[in-house]
């Protein structure tokens, strides 16, 4: 049965933190200087009242000013109109770093165009004016920041810094911008290798990396600006050199981490990976190249896929998607959105902009917005927590970067939403061979009727639910299995609300002056608000047999469920079922999910197929060991022709999910055996993961005012 219990997937979870060692405590402490105020304070809110922003209400514009603000002084620090790498909380602000100020142009270019903050293209000015000016002869342009080297060139900064030289000769038509553009493209695509690669001038030991997708994309952008076939070519060279990294299997796209260490262990920072695959599918997008479209999206696919998975983004990320570090790479967060957020543009998949929404509001989390430090206040850290390993205990500018970019380009991707149904090209394809009707049932004779076990857990309302709707033909199980909740204590979920929204939050609600935001409530399928009895409760009051267990792998336990000799078990809100227990009853376990099988799985999928023009419904299946693979039973169509909200459109398939159910159970019963059944293949569908509040608000709004049109598609 589809949950309607409330899920935490769309409030994300902090990263784990790492386990101290006290000597590690106290280099933190000295290093960021913990007796000051400021880096006390941020210290501790990485550590307490971490979601303490959602209850202050604060905006996407409210993030994006504070970041604006800290670019800005960024820049203002420098006093050469560069911007400072990064700031440290042991020595504040560094020097002008060439590569990222290249790339913050676009930024600032967006800042006053997109959001109407004044001054920026002035800003973006100034940093054309200082890149100029530290051009070498070459046409390319030195590695590092400033203070630290002028003299050595390096192909990846180079890269960087054309792409804000392109933005801005694209923005002002300003011929000596042009000069200098043309000057770095021609010493890239000169020192490029006949293979694709770059083998000098780069960082690190010298060997090859994959990343470097992220310098050729902007040859490939100034190529298509002016229309330079060489440096397009050069592009489309070193696209297909990164191919060949890539790995069949898994998609993983070896050689895309810094240094020696990480190549050998098939592991990247996720700032690193995000470089690849945006790098890729820039290219590829650019000169047309559908072999790199598609390992961009699949690659950018299994990162979103961890990030539904963990509910947070790891900071690394190994060769099988898997975390490989227990802090967040804040910068890699912010351009992964950008990717999927570039992937909804290309491909109309509105599940990436839920994905995206969800990263970026891991980085927001993280955001200190009243810091009495204006290196601190606005900026975003490397790493979450900031004493992670990327970029220790900083704030550096590409951060701030990305995150500004992410957050214009949700607002545009939200806007994109206001026309429903999408018609994305990933929509799923509608199979015509499941079932719609159930045959007419053949009483079995003298075979003994088959024993019905329901499995609950302990707060469910779907045993009250079912004997209700279904007494009306004489049904009540012969048993229910109620699994017992895990609840921890009062003082741990204190301890929980107090690491989530901070003490002074934690004090009102002792108080009774408020609680954690409620407005997601729904968005998974929260409890109905009618009165319901406990599955003990109810099965107390109506005679019916209960069994109450610890747990459902427990081998104690599953030999009093098989003690029950149930025939067909049904689902009736119980957690996720093993196999152990999914092999006793002798005809299976139903479950009736919230949409059309096998395309639509997962979670919120009737708000999914709502959202992307797929038929709603309720599917009776089989469960088994996988996520919504079981075999078919029956399919119910849903109009969602009268359903104004989300929350009218669960409540109406769950009505009909119920009798759907019913009858499949009463088919069962009267022939004692199961009707006929339709095999689902395991790529047949996709799974989806709970849909974002942003996301939500707009079928919200589509369903408000009936501009979805109904879909009937034949079946």
């Amino acid at each position: 049965m589809s949950s309607r219990l409330p899920s935490k997937v769309d409030s994300p979870s902090p990263a784990p933190s790492p386990s101290f060692q006290p000597r590690a405590v106290l280099r933190i402490a000295r290093d960021a200087r913990v007796w000051r105020p400021s880096a006390a304070s941020l210290v501790f809110h990485n550590l307490i009242g971490r979601r303490r922003g959602e209850l202050l209400e604060r905006r996407d514009t409210d993030h994006l000013r504070e970041a604006a603000g800290w670019l800005s002084r960024a820049q203002d620090a420098t006093g050469d109109g560069g911007v400072a790498g990064r700031y440290t909380l042991g020595r504040g602000w560094s020097s002008s770093y060439p590569e990222t100020t290249g790339y913050i142009i676009p930024t600032f270019l967006a800042l006053e165009a997109e959001s109407g903050f004044t001054g920026f293209r002035e800003r973006a000015r100034r940093c054309v004016d200082f890149l100029l000016g530290v051009q070498l002869p070459s046409g390319a342009f030195p590695g590092l920041e400033i203070a630290d080297n002028r003299e050595k060139p390096s192909i990846f900064n180079t890269a960087q810094i054309l792409n804000g030289l392109t933005a801005w000769h694209r923005a002002e038509r300003d011929e000596s911008t042009l000069e200098a553009a043309r000057r770095a493209a021609d010493w890239l695509t000169e020192t490029q290798d006949a293979d694709g690669a770059w083998r000098v001038h780069l960082y690190g030991s010298g060997r090859t990396y994959t990343y470097m997708a992220h310098a050729a994309c902007w040859l490939a952008e100034f190529g298509a600006h002016v229309g330079d076939k060489r440096h397009l070519d050069a592009a489309r060279r070193h696209l297909e050199w990164v191919l060949r990294h890539v790995d069949a299997g898994t998609g993983w796209i070896d050689d895309c981490g810094f240094g020696e260490e990480d190549q050998r262990l098939r592991q990247a920072v996720t700032h690193t990976i995000a470089y690849t695959i945006w790098g890729i599918l820039f290219i590829a997008d650019t000169i047309g190249h559908e072999a790199g479209l598609d390992v961009a999206r699949r690659a950018a696919r299994a990162v979103a896929r961890r990030l539904e998975l963990s509910r947070w983004l790891p900071g690394k990320l190994d060769a099988s998607w898997k975390p490989a570090a227990r802090y967040t790479c804040l910068t890699g967060n912010a351009q992964m959105a950008l990717i999927w957020l570039k992937l909804h543009e290309l491909d109309g998949d509105p599940t990436l902009v839920s994905a995206a929404c969800k990263a970026i509001d891991l980085v927001k989390q993280a955001q200190s917005m009243t810091s009495n430090d204006p290196g601190i206040r606005g900026g975003i850290a490397g790493s979450d927590p900031v004493w992670g390993d990327y970029i220790t205990l900083a704030f550096p500018n590409w951060a701030a970067k990305f995150f500004i970019d992410a957050l214009h380009a949700k607002a545009r991707a939200l806007a994109s939403l206001d026309a429903l149904p999408t018609g994305s090209r990933n929509a799923p394809v509608i199979v015509h061979d499941v079932p719609t009707a159930l045959p007419e049932a053949s009483p079995a004779i003298d075979a003994p009727r088959p024993r019905v076990v329901f499995l609950a857990g302990e707060s469910s309302p779907k045993v009250h639910q079912f004997c209700e709707a279904w007494g009306s033909w004489g049904f009540r199980p012969d048993a229910v299995v109620i699994q017992r909740s895990v609840q921890p204590s009062a003082l741990a979920r204190l301890g929980v609300y107090a690491r989530d929204y901070g003490p002074a939050m934690l004090a009102r609600r002792v108080m009774g002056g408020g609680g954690p935001p409620s407005a997601s409530a729904h968005a998974s399928g929260a409890s109905p608000a009618e009165p319901w009895k406990s599955p003990a409760e109810y099965c107390e009051s109506a005679g019916i047999p209960t069994e109450l267990v610890a747990s459902l792998t427990d081998r104690d336990d599953l030999a009093r469920v098989a003690d029950l000799r149930g025939d067909v078990f049904v689902y009736a809100g119980c957690g996720i079922l093993r196999a152990q227990i999914l092999a006793l009853p002798r005809l299976g376990t139903l479950n009736a999910h919230m949409g059309l099988l096998p395309p639509m799985r997962g979670m919120n999928v009737a708000e999914w197929s709502a959202m992307l023009g797929v038929q709603t419904g309720a599917t009776v299946h089989l469960i088994d060991t996988g996520i919504d693979t079981g075999d078919i039973l029956l399919f119910t169509a849903v109009s969602i022709e009268t359903a104004r909200s989300v929350e009218e459109l669960r409540d109406q398939i769950d009505v009909e999910q119920v009798k759907a159910l019913g009858r499949t159970l009463r088919w069962i019963l009267e022939a004692c055996s199961l009707p006929p059944r339709r095999v689902q293949r395991a790529d047949e569908g996709r799974q989806y993961f709970t849909m974002h509040s942003d996301v939500r608000a707009k079928l919200d709004a589509a369903l408000r005012t009936g501009r979805i049109a109904e879909t009937t598609r034949s079946l």
